[in-house]
């Protein structure tokens, strides 16, 4: 009965001893698969870097443009503009307010010189237009801030045609006013500064003339396409991005850091 006893009571120690081995053994496992696991999804995994900051609410946005524009359609009904006037230098601007991250209001202007037609050497033209608009920029706080926007506005055009009369051949003005109903315009400015951007832009504006000199005639539809440069300017300095120390980067780094500082500071 002693030579029992005595057994059992080494093999129960023996299992008391290999209990907290084992259970070593266990957490330095999981703790491998944890860390594993952290390298696995990289650096990203960690904590979630914070939005920066605002850089467009409240900002009053200024830009200057010149280019190319081409009229196309008709002055009234059976009266093509390609038979008077071909395209011409542009040059406009537009001035605009944030009014949030990725949203503006602006309103724009331009001035058009229209050429003679090849068909009609002495003729000449001009368009006037003024716009209002929201403007979507796809991103904020990089060099480069590609945008898309729609309107609409107004336009006056004067088309100059030589006319004969008993005096001779003199020329004509005809006055028309029209409606832009959709002002659509795309384009991306670079950076260089945190105030001035340089950009390309490319915009199609369509309407019909209201009021026409030949009340009889019926109104058509007439668009304008532009292309070109344009010169922005962001008065209000841009902020910066504030630092994250622990921002991508994995907890059981950033729990190292933050103990490694402890202990220095300590």
């Amino acid at each position: 009965m002693l030579g029992v006893a005595a057994a059992g009571w080494v093999l129960s120690a023996n299992q008391a001893l290999a209990q907290p081995a084992d259970q070593t053994t266990a957490a330095a496992e999981e703790t491998a698969a944890a860390e594993e696991e952290e390298e696995e999804a990289g650096p990203e995994a960690g904590v979630k870097r914070p939005a920066g900051p605002d850089e467009r609410s409240g900002h009053l946005l200024l830009q200057g443009r010149a280019g190319y524009s081409q009229p196309f359609g008709g002055m009234a009904a059976g009266q093509p503009v390609a038979d008077t006037v071909s395209g011409g230098f542009a040059f406009g601007t537009n001035l605009g307010i944030g009014l949030s991250r990725v949203t503006v209001l602006e309103a724009s202007g331009s001035y058009t010189l229209l050429s003679a037609a090849a068909g009609c050497s002495d003729c000449s033209g001009r368009s006037l237009d003024l716009g209002l608009g929201f403007v979507y920029h796809v991103a904020q706080g990089i060099a480069v801030d590609p945008w898309i926007s729609y309107g609409v506005g107004y336009r006056r055009t004067v088309f100059t045609s030589p006319e004969a009369s008993a005096a001779g051949s003199t020329a004509t003005d005809r006055v028309f006013h029209g409606l832009d109903v959709a002002r659509i315009a795309l384009g991306a400015d670079f950076y260089p500064a945190p105030i001035l951007g340089v950009g390309v832009f490319a915009e199609l504006d369509a309407g019909t003339y209201l009021s026409r000199p030949d009340e009889g005639s019926d109104p058509t539809a007439y668009g304008f396409f532009q292309f070109g440069v344009r010169l922005a300017l962001d008065p209000l300095p841009r902020g910066t991005r504030p630092p994250a120390a622990s921002a991508g980067t994995s907890p059981r780094i950033a729990a190292q850091a933050t103990g490694s500082q402890g202990a220095a500071r300590r």
